[in-house]
């Protein structure tokens, strides 16, 4: 396991550029979260320094109360003042109670700073995630290497996969006019990003929390210990002080080695611990196809195996490091104890600084020596006892922000400039002389030189072998695929919709998913109706059934388990339908993947004859002879970027 993902310098670099996140410091920083000043993260933590400076007040004057019950419980029965007695009792459960709502208060603004810390870091890694088409590719990356190690930098772009590697300088080869120098997904000698997922939501949380949590000690421990040292320096002189420095920043740098090695275990761990969260979310969404199947045995299996052979290893490793860390930790807290017990020794045997004084008075200035020096010592060990949390919050610092460094130099300035602007005024779709390969594989070639002009109303078919590059074309004409195409494609994409084969819902309700993906929909009473008319048009009225007869109602079931493909492909359609029937709708190039692959023939007539009658340009990419009815003109595909372009003939 590589140190780069220890307690080190680099862990310093990245958690002070997280703490730009955690405490912006300018104005517009104030309200980019649309929360007040009294809300600002540098408020609470006056508010929490204040509110540790008064209990560090009421510790000091607890830690006193002893000798003074001392001198009272020791005094000879003639001395005895019992009123005296009584108002150090009261006194004594004020400080006590006092002392109970500081320490309350402190968990509650950590808590409440937490929450803060959290909501900006989890918005500030989706600003990132959810923009330039960053999720696609981090997904594509996690779900083609799982079980990749993390020094793996190999980097292919297979199918819908993407991964990132070095291309190799001497690897200038070039097929068919098309460059191998395709645009690099990210800079390279960058580690694969594993879980994504986990990252923004288990990773995030724990160092949030983490650093709550010790946030109070960090705060005050320099007051604290700048104070106990000057006490303790009055009492025993430089020794005592030089002694406890000492005795920390031995055991400091001891607790460093295995702090380090914790840290780079945790990094390790949750690596681990995301790829089983992530087939067990496989298991979820393909449970009725194992079912099928009758894969019960074979994933049983497999998950044992992968527990067994890849998880518990690292979790035993984790035990026995932690084992030495703690055993660091412990023998640094009861040494330090004894400690405190020595230096006094010194004090009352070496230097006889209280030869003088009364028993009494001795007991009395023991008491209150032995309090400045346990208290001194005590802030220290809270430092050292700090250790655990810090190895949690250096695996987690290394996993947001690599995740942030692996984002933010993924290039997205080709999908910038692949559409070009149309020409032609009555040109719906045009395309020349265009030629591309699979990403990062230039060897592998899709397309040669593809030329095609699509007008309004012309509607193309597209066909071929499964795996020839069918849905590759429509990859590219999105610009979600970085590659280096030769050639050119122009249309407006605001002007273009595309329905996938596989639909993706959102578990909304279905006017929010009818509606997806304007981010502007608001839910109106009189689109209900609409909505209402639509799903009895197509035969999905049933589906009221599980929201409780409402359109603006959430299932309490994923659609995806609630409905069967065919019925999800017919609800997808409906978005079309709601979007061509807006009155600011301007639609005019529709893409369909396959859109009928789980219809019967008379529902995909009906979908068609609709779109035909909306005179809209459609590109469809499908497998039924039935299709070629609706179409014009059929582009079929071959391996090695072939491709032949034929007119279909009217079918009445």
């Amino acid at each position: 396991m590589s140190g780069r993902n220890s307690f080190n310098y680099l862990f310093a670099k990245r958690i002070a550029h997280l703490l730009h996140i955690f405490l912006p410091l300018s104005r517009l920083s104030l309200n980019s979260y649309k929360e007040g000043i009294y809300a600002h993260p540098l408020v609470l933590i006056f508010l929490l320094l204040a509110n540790e400076i008064g209990l560090q007040f009421v510790i000091y004057f607890v830690g006193l109360l002893p000798s003074q019950f001392y001198v009272e419980l020791i005094k000879a029965p003639d001395q005895r003042n019992f009123s005296l007695f009584r108002w150090l009792v009261i006194r004594a459960f004020g400080l006590v109670i006092l002392n109970a709502f500081f320490k309350s208060l402190s968990t509650f603004l950590s808590s409440v700073l937490y929450v803060k810390w959290r909501m900006r870091l989890v918005l500030y890694l989706h600003s990132i995630y959810f923009t330039k088409q960053r999720y696609y590719h981090l997904l594509n990356t996690t779900q083609q290497n799982h079980n990749r190690s993390d020094h793996d930098q190999a980097s292919v772009y297979e199918n819908q996969t993407v991964q990132t590697t070095d291309i190799d300088d001497n690897d200038d080869e070039s097929v068919d006019g098309i460059s191998p120098t395709t645009p690099r997904l990210l800079s390279t000698t960058k580690p694969l990003i594993d879980n994504p997922d986990q990252r923004i939501t288990q990773d995030a949380d724990a160092l949030c929390r983490s650093l709550s949590v010790i946030l109070p000690i960090v705060l005050i421990s320099p007051f604290t210990i700048v104070y106990y040292t000057y006490r303790t320096w009055e009492v025993t002189g430089y020794y005592g002080p030089l002694v406890i420095v000492l005795y920390f920043v031995i055991w400091t740098a001891i607790n460093k080695i295995f702090l380090s090695a914790v840290s780079r275990t945790i990094f390790s761990q949750n690596i681990f611990e995301g790829t089983f969260r992530f087939l067990h979310t496989q298991v979820r969404t393909y449970n009725e196809s194992i079912a099928f199947y009758n894969g019960g045995a074979f994933e049983h299996k497999r998950f044992d195996n992968y527990f067994l052979q890849s998880l518990t290893p690292i979790l035993y490793r984790r035990n026995f490091q932690e084992l030495s860390l703690n055993l660091s930790m412990n023998l640094f807290d009861y040494i330090g104890s004894i400690l405190s017990y020595l230096l006094l020794a010194l004090v009352i045997f070496v230097f006889h600084f209280y030869d003088n004084l009364s028993p009494a008075a001795l007991v009395d200035k023991i008491s209150k020596t032995s309090f400045m020096i346990m208290y001194l010592i005590y802030r220290f060990s809270q430092l050292n006892d700090l250790t655990d949390r810090v190895t949690v919050i250096a695996a987690n610092t290394h996993r947001v922000q690599t995740f942030v460094e692996f984002m933010k130099n993924i290039d997205t300035t080709w999908a910038e400039k692949s559409i070009n602007p149309i020409n032609q005024q009555n040109e719906i779709l045009s395309i020349k002389n265009l030629s591309y390969s699979i990403p990062n594989k230039p060897k592998h070639v899709l397309m040669k030189n593809l030329n095609l002009i699509l007008y309004q109303g012309q509607r193309l078919l597209i066909t071929g072998d499964s795996g020839v590059g069918k849905t590759s074309l429509f990859r590219i004409l999105h610009s979600i695929w970085p590659v280096n195409i030769h050639g050119d494609f122009s249309y407006n994409p605001s002007r273009a919709f595309l329905l996938p084969q596989r639909p993706y819902f959102t578990n909304q309700s279905i006017h929010d998913e009818l509606e997806y993906p304007n981010v502007e929909n608001v839910p109106l009473i009189a689109r209900q109706t609409e909505i209402e008319q639509l799903l009895h048009d197509w035969n999905l009225s049933h589906i009221l059934d599980s929201v409780e007869c409402s359109v603006f109602v959430c299932p309490k079931y994923p659609w995806q388990d609630i409905l069967s493909p065919g019925e999800l492909q017919r609800l997808s359609f409906l978005r079309l339908i709601l979007r061509l029937s807006a009155d600011s709708s301007n639609l005019s190039l529709i893409f369909l993947d396959e859109i009928t692959s789980s219809l019967d023939a008379q529902m995909e007539t009906k979908m068609y004859n609709y779109l035909i009658e909306k005179n809209l340009t459609l590109i469809s990419i499908g497998h039924r002879d039935s299709l070629r009815q609706y179409h014009q003109i059929k582009l079929i595909l071959f391996k090695n970027g072939r491709y032949v372009l034929e007119n279909l003939p009217l079918i009445n």
